[in-house]
């Protein structure tokens, strides 16, 4: 139900940056975000573990603030997978897609992983969906007790009817 929330995406570009935190052993994830119609670029920062499961299923990501990046090891971001930078903090950068809405992080010469960029909708979809199908939820409720209560009006008339049969 795209038409009823407010789509927020990457934008172009999505100015991709990363941070490596050997305490909390993840990635700080900033990017720039755009959302609605007219896009208005915020920008965004989350932890990449802990939230690959929500923009794989187009959920919101827990966002944080991104004033802790100072205190984080810079995970150099280029446009190829072509081998670690000289900079590459312990092996690991990452390459950002052609299209700017994933990138693959990379260690070493070890296989890269691809994680997108979080796309999701803000919260009046879940609200519009809940209010389209309120009708339905209330039509298909009024129709289950009707049934029952019909089948049990049958049921008692019969059994009048056949009580009236046996009693002649």
């Amino acid at each position: 139900m795209p038409g009823f929330g407010r789509c927020h995406r990457p934008a172009n570009p999505p100015n991709l940056q990363l941070f490596y935190s050997e305490p909390a052993r993840d990635v700080l994830t900033e990017y720039d975000e755009a959302s609605g119609a007219a896009p208005v670029v915020q920008r965004r920062a989350y932890w990449l573990e802990p939230n690959a499961m929500k923009v794989v299923a187009d959920r919101k990501p827990r966002f944080v603030s991104a004033t802790n990046a100072p205190d984080l090891a810079a995970v150099p971001v280029t446009d190829n997978l072509a081998g670690p930078p000289a900079s590459a903090y312990r092996g690991l950068y990452a390459a950002v897609s052609t299209s700017g809405q994933s990138f693959s992080l990379c260690q070493g010469e070890k296989e890269h992983t691809v994680y997108r960029l979080p796309v999701y909708y803000d919260g009046s979809v879940q609200r519009a969906k809940q209010v389209l199908l309120t009708p339905f939820a209330v039509a298909t409720d009024l129709t289950i007790v009707g049934g029952v209560l019909f089948v049990i009006a049958f049921s008692a008339e019969a059994d009048r009817g056949l009580d009236r049969t046996y009693s002649h």
